[in-house]
């Protein structure tokens, strides 16, 4: 008789499931990882946290965080699913299956909820990546946002800005390794946090990627490719080519900066330090050196009064980008939290914010503008900022 249970074994994961409707992944040490049951997806990051994602009515997502008593819920239903699924299959199952189910049986709802502990004594928060990298293992070579005082962000408002030095940084990156422990295989790149960990001095920056090279192998046939990270405009400019072409034969592979807007107006309404004309110098000077980038947009940026401005004028700062086929171009729709400055600096401004409708037709607009202005092969992705969770 058949169950419709099938086991998916791979070399860094295993997957379980029943008629395809209950779909659980998990990581080398058996901790779930992905789920998808009753139409609903859900994550679970390192840091404990769970987030569900499923489509509430047609053009209307949920991406949300559980609570504390939703997301004990939904581990215990999961664990449960997992268990009745694993006792019908474990007789006929091959033995290496056989002992991953046992490392999975290891893990309950308290022992999952004290990995959370764990987490905050190896990391700060990590707030942000991009979706390209929400696989990365993160190294906290930083901490925090040298600059922090961007009008729309509120990530790193909780904790000041501090750079490693080389011996406390390779006390967090062997403290990273012992709590991933097997789960490093599902890791494919690293990435070094925080919110702009590229401004650390040249010198500095040498030592401690040094030490990255010494705690992992990196390199095409490696299983971390390469080095990841954010940097602002304002330390975009203070790096100059032969520094950037020094991170590139480090295996620095893509750096993310935050554009924003390229209209002038609407970035000194965000507060950002830089400006788009910085920007593209930055940029050019960034693929000189054989470095992809990763260039974000905010979609409702500068709200009704600068819509068409924000539009017209980031478009025109990618079409003077050498962007190719490496190259990201992320779409995000702004969202204000609720303690941020942004509101009173549109206000001041003489702006509102765009409504939903008005953001979803700007992405549109964007979207096809950026593919349009962008050469060939440049991605252009939207990026929802709800859907990260480490």
């Amino acid at each position: 008789m058949t169950t419709g249970i099938t086991l998916n074994l791979q070399r860094h994961y295993l997957t379980i499931a029943e008629h395809m409707r209950t779909i659980i992944s998990f990581d080398g040490e058996g901790r779930p990882i992905v789920a998808f049951r009753h139409g609903t997806n859900y994550v679970r990051g390192l840091s404990g946290e769970v987030l569900r994602k499923r489509v509430l009515a047609p053009g209307q997502k949920e991406r949300r965080k559980l609570d504390d008593a939703e997301r004990r819920t939904i581990l215990a239903e999961l664990l449960a699913e997992t268990e009745r699924m694993i006792e019908q299959i474990e007789t006929t199952a091959p033995l290496e299956a056989r002992n991953w189910l046992e490392r999975i049986r290891r893990w309950d709802v308290e022992r999952l909820e004290a990995e959370r502990e764990r987490f905050r004594s190896v990391y700060k928060p990590i707030s942000i990546l991009p979706p390209d990298q929400y696989r990365a293992l993160v190294l906290q070579a930083t901490e925090g946002c040298s600059w922090n005082r961007c009008h729309f962000c509120t990530f790193y408002r909780d904790r000041a800005f501090r750079i490693h030095a080389p011996a406390s940084f390779r006390d967090h990156i062997q403290r990273v390794k012992e709590f991933v422990g097997a789960g490093l295989g599902l890791r494919m790149a690293i990435f070094l946090g925080d919110a702009n960990a590229l401004i650390i001095p040249q010198p500095r920056l040498r030592e401690l990627l040094q030490v990255v090279h010494e705690e992992f192998t990196i390199g095409p046939e490696a299983n971390f490719k390469g080095i990841y990270a954010f940097l602002d405009i304002f330390g975009a400019e203070r790096k100059m080519l032969a520094e950037y072409r020094e991170l590139a034969a480090a295996g620095v592979r893509r750096i993310y900066l935050g554009l924003e807007s390229g209209d002038e107006t609407v970035f000194r309404l965000l507060n950002k330090p830089g400006s788009p004309a910085e920007a593209i110098e930055a940029v050019r000077t960034i693929k000189a050196a054989g470095i992809a980038v990763g260039i974000i947009l905010l979609v409702g940026a500068g709200g009704e009064r600068f819509a068409a401005e924000h539009v017209q004028h980031s478009l025109a700062v990618l079409a003077a980008m050498p962007l190719g086929p490496d190259d990201i171009v992320y779409l995000s729709p702004l969202i204000v939290p609720p303690d941020s400055p942004y509101l009173a600096q549109l206000q001041a401004y003489g702006s509102s914010p765009l409504p939903e409708t008005a953001i979803n037709r700007q992405l549109e607009e964007l979207k096809r503008g950026a593919r349009a202005v962008v050469s060939p092969g440049t991605k252009v992705v939207i990026y929802h900022i709800e859907e990260f969770v480490y």
